[in-house]
C-alpha cells in the first residue's frame, strides 16, 4: 500500500465521505452499532485509540459512548482528520494524529480499548499480522481490540457472490456506475482481502483470548479479541 495514494484518495472523499459510503456499503450503519454494541462491559476503558478514522463517523459516536475516556484518533489522510476534528471540536481529552497506523508506537499497557471501522484491509498479510502484535503489546490488561472490515470469502466462489451481492445492493442504493468503478479501482490498486478465519487464527497467536467473530454480512465482519486480564 502506498500511504501517500491512498490518502490522496480519501482527501477527495473528505466532504461527501458519508453519503458516499452510505451508497457503497450495505448496513453500514449496522456495522458500526455492532462494532459498539458488542465491545465489552465487564471493564471501563479510558485511553482508546481509534486506527483509520476517516471523516469521524465512528469517532462521533466513541466520544458520545466513552465521554470521560482519552482518545487518539489516527488517519493517513490529513482532509479527512480536519473533518473528523471539525465534527468534534477541541477537547482537551480528544488528540488528531495523521500518521500511518503501522508507524505508530504507544507505550506497552498504555491503550484499553483498540477500534477500527473498514481500515485494517488496507494492510498486507504481513502488515496485518505485525499490526495485531504492536495492538496486543500497546493493550492493558483486559484490554479490547475491535474491528469492522472487509474479507475473502472463504472459497472464489463465494467471494465473487460477495462481490455480485455488493454491487446489486449498492446500485439499489443509489450509487452509480462510475462510483462503483471508482471503489473497484481503489481496491484493486490498495485493498488486502484476507480471510476472516486466518485473521482470527494470527489474532490468537498473538495471545489475544476470546476471539470472535461478532457480526458478518457478505464481506464485512466485526472481529473482537481481548488481551488477558491475568498479569
Amino acid at each position: 500500500m502506498n500511504d501517500k495514494q491512498v490518502g490522496q484518495f480519501f482527501d477527495q472523499l473528505s466532504e461527501d465521505y458519508t453519503a458516499v459510503i452510505e451508497r457503497c456499503f450495505p448496513r453500514y450503519r449496522e456495522m458500526l452499532w455492532a462494532l459498539l454494541d458488542y465491545l465489552p462491559s465487564d471493564r471501563a476503558f479510558t485511553a482508546i485509540v481509534e486506527l483509520g478514522c476517516g471523516t469521524g463517523n465512528l469517532s462521533v459516536l466513541l466520544a458520545e459512548a466513552f465521554p470521560e475516556a482519552t482518545i487518539r484518533f489516527v488517519d493517513v489522510s490529513s482532509d479527512s482528520l480536519a473533518v473528523c476534528r471539525s465534527r468534534l471540536g477541541d477537547a482537551d481529552r480528544l488528540a488528531f494524529e495523521r500518521q500511518d497506523f503501522r508507524e505508530l508506537n504507544y507505550a506497552s499497557g498504555s491503550i484499553d480499548l483498540a477500534i477500527s471501522s473498514i481500515a485494517v484491509h488496507h494492510l498486507t498479510s504481513t502488515e496485518k499480522r505485525q499490526l495485531f502484535r504492536q495492538v496486543f503489546d500497546w493493550l492493558s490488561p483486559g484490554g479490547a481490540f475491535c474491528f469492522a472490515d472487509q474479507f475473502r470469502g472463504a472459497t472464489d466462489a463465494l467471494y465473487a457472490r460477495h462481490m455480485h451481492h455488493w454491487r446489486e445492493l449498492s446500485m439499489t442504493a443509489g450509487s452509480s456506475d462510475d462510483e462503483w468503478n471508482m471503489w473497484m479501482e481503489h481496491q484493486r490498486e490498495h485493498d488486502h482481502h484476507d480471510l476472516l478465519a486466518d485473521q482470527l487464527g494470527w489474532l490468537a497467536e498473538c495471545g489475544f483470548t476470546e476471539v470472535d467473530c461478532v457480526w458478518r454480512y457478505l464481506l464485512w465482519a466485526v472481529v473482537q479479541a481481548r488481551k488477558s486480564s491475568v498479569r
